[in-house]
């Protein structure tokens, strides 16, 4: 049996850092609070390792200074799960610490 010949063409991935995804990443990490959180947040990291691009900068900055007033229909059809959780995730942020502060 003759020994199998290899591919002479190389798999052309581009590894590029979706820094802006990460961005987002940490900030939800930041704020988890429970297994649920974990979980979607574990989800969000293995959806950023597949994905071919990353989201503009000036989309996420919006995101993460104001949660309330960004739109979600700007990010891919993908991520926005993730992004209405990121919202949500502030939200309840915001509210613990108005509850604690009382």
């Amino acid at each position: 049996m003759p020994p199998r010949a290899k591919s002479t063409a190389k798999k052309v991935r581009k590894n590029t850092k979706k820094t802006n995804l990460t961005r987002l990443y940490n900030q939800m990490h930041k704020m988890s609070l429970d297994a649920v959180d974990n979980e979607i947040i574990k989800r969000f990291k293995i959806l950023i390792d597949a994905s071919e691009e990353d989201v503009p900068k000036t989309d996420i900055d919006q995101l993460i200074s104001d949660p309330k007033s960004a739109d979600t229909s700007i990010f891919p059809e993908g991520l926005q799960p993730y992004v209405k959780h990121f919202v949500f995730m502030t939200k309840r942020d915001k509210s613990q610490k108005k509850t604690a502060a009382v």
